[in-house]
């Protein structure tokens, strides 16, 4: 036990004690030290112990681990089984990449039973995703082309892996500007073409390819025709610019011919699309985009209708429009085309967004669509969405809508969604007004617009389940919230099932914890909120900015409150 001592009301205070206290003190501590010394003896011992056993403990722990490994189950599955779980580890939504981060390569990694495994399992090798390396500044060239062999090594010996299996290839090149200007045209894409020249002896396996290369590098694809692509099925090519004045166009290959080729997207390409020479009457998908510069823009809204009558098993489209808002169009067709099976149309509109994707989708006669999308910016003052609702009313079966507010005024956007026809159950808003020049326009999607969808007559799409809007100001976290228990207290299978709103703001109300009470799953309940906030960047005045040792900035609105 230790001793009562007199300092008690000293111990953890700055007193400092005078000279006859500090023997007191020494002599107060001796019985303590010794007790303590003997403590620590007494756990050296014991420590001596407990050592000796975790050292038995380890010993018979490795021989029952290693033992027990032999009895594990996976040991004892059939190849066939692991071949399948193997394949379950690949990526779904994308080709695989080469890289020992993921599957294929992964698997090789685990111990060499697994290696040979999946050195044997052609389907782990069908998918690959290949990038051409980019040249760094300054970079010695005898790394770069070292890097450049091993990737076409690794590409030729990951293709020869896979058998007989169909190929899903996407080919990423690069624009080498390590020994020009950015913003000059290399005279040629040698690399690129050593790619392609990769892959190009897999042509009677292809199935789905993706080109990511600029126009001067087409020509391994030349020689290519339509009997060495029998599997091929979809081909997406996007044509790289070297510089925003390139307008070089590319040889057409007979690969667009391909016997089953069904599904075909090109972009950055100012190709004339009636002059593709494509099987049109197979395609099920298409997508058709001009170059990223805006330059040579030949898909007008008569050349659209054109390719359009050509495809009458289109299930898919997505189409650039480019119509001369300062050029009266020639009229269109009094003709209706049929699009018996199109289910899904997005439009890029260049020009007048509304006038031109109305024209066009008023020729056109669309029982199936489900889903539409418009994009596109510059509506001229006054325009109006009566030509785009009334084409898009007769398609009784659309269930999904997207569409960017910079395509509609106030009033027009109130119009649009007015003539909606009531099926519709998704809504999609991108706010691009607020998000890249806020100070430019008014905006449209606001409180009075929201206020359409609680109207007790006629509100917008009455039968609406999801609600997602991206980049979002000007409506109130109120209007929301009264938008939200207006829907949910309907009680009817038309309720809401989603609300996805980005603020690009800071919360005047969370509505977070407010609308989690409508959340469950139970008739008239939400299935799900998303809710978020974007809070402006902060300001920092750092009194270190310029030194090598300069603190992290803290986050709020005037940085470090501490920092004067």
């Amino acid at each position: 036990m230790l001793p009562s001592s007199p300092f008690s009301s000293k111990l953890g205070t700055n007193y400092c004690p005078h000279d006859h206290e500090l023997d007191q003190i020494h002599a107060l501590l001796v019985e303590p030290r010794l007790r303590l010394q003997q403590i620590q003896d007494e756990i050296a011992v014991l420590q001596r112990a407990i050592d000796k056993l975790a050292e038995e403990r380890d010993r018979v722990t490795s021989f029952v681990d290693a033992h027990r490994a032999l009895t594990s189950p996976i040991r004892r599955l059939p190849l066939d089984i692991i071949e399948e779980i193997f394949c379950a580890c690949l990526p779904v939504d994308r080709n695989c990449v080469m890289s020992w981060r993921e599957a294929p390569i992964l698997l090789g990694r685990i111990c060499s039973g697994w290696r040979a495994i999946s050195l044997a399992t052609p389907r782990l090798w069908s998918r690959l995703h290949v990038v051409e390396p980019t040249r760094p500044y300054n970079a010695k060239a005898g790394l770069f082309e070292a890097k450049v062999a091993h990737r076409l090594e690794t590409t030729q010996a990951w293709l020869e892996r896979s058998g007989m299996c169909s190929l899903s290839i996407s080919l990423e090149s690069n624009l080498d500007h390590g020994m020009t200007p950015p913003l000059t045209p290399s005279p040629a894409h040698p690399n690129t073409t050593r790619f392609l020249n990769a892959i190009t002896p897999f042509s009677s396996r292809w199935q789905n390819i993706r080109l990511v290369i600029p126009p001067l590098a087409f020509d391994p694809l030349s020689t290519l025709t339509e009997e060495d692509v029998p599997l091929l099925t979809h081909l997406e090519i996007v044509q790289r610019p070297e510089h925003p004045h390139s307008n070089t166009q590319w040889d057409l290959s007979s690969i667009l011919r391909g016997a089953n080729l069904s599904a075909f997207s090109i972009s950055g390409s100012n190709v004339n699309p009636s002059d593709l020479p494509l099987r049109w009457g197979q395609l099920t998908e298409l997508s058709i985009m001009g170059p990223a510069w805006g330059i040579g823009h030949t898909q007008t809204s008569e050349v659209v209708l054109q390719v359009l009558t050509r495809c009458p098993q289109l299930r898919s489209c997505k189409l650039l429009v480019h119509d001369n808002p300062g050029v009266h169009p020639s009229p269109l067709p009094e003709s209706i085309t049929s699009c018996a099976f199109l289910h899904t149309v997005e439009l890029l509109c260049v020009g007048s967004p509304l006038y031109t994707s109305g024209r066009l989708l008023s020729r056109l006669s669309l029982p199936e669509l489900r889903h539409f999308k418009l994009r596109g910016h510059g509506e001229p003052p006054g325009a109006t969405a009566w030509t785009l609702s009334r084409a898009l009313a007769p398609s009784t079966r659309l269930e999904s809508i997207d569409i960017d507010s910079d395509t509609f005024s106030k009033g027009a956007l109130m119009d649009f969604l007015r003539g909606l026809p009531p099926t519709v159950r998704r809504l999609e808003v991108m706010d691009l007004v607020h998000a890249w020049h806020a100070s430019m326009a008014e905006g449209s999607f606001d409180d009075e617009v929201l206020a359409g969808f609680v109207a007790t007559a006629q509100p917008f799409c009455p039968a609406l389940r999801e609600l997602v809007i991206a980049h979002c100001r000007l409506v109130t976290d109120e209007a929301l919230l009264r938008f939200v228990e207006s829907r949910v207290k309907r009680g009817t299978t038309t309720t809401l099932r989603l609300v996805d709103v980005q603020f690009d703001r800071e919360a005047q109300t969370d509505l977070r914890p407010l609308l989690q009470r409508f959340v469950g799953h139970g008739e008239g309940c939400l299935r799900k909120v998303l809710i978020s906030y974007n809070s402006p960047s902060p300001l920092h005045f750092s009194p270190w900015q310029g030194l090598p040792d300069a603190p992290v900035p803290t986050h709020g609105p005037w940085g470090n409150p501490h920092i004067f």
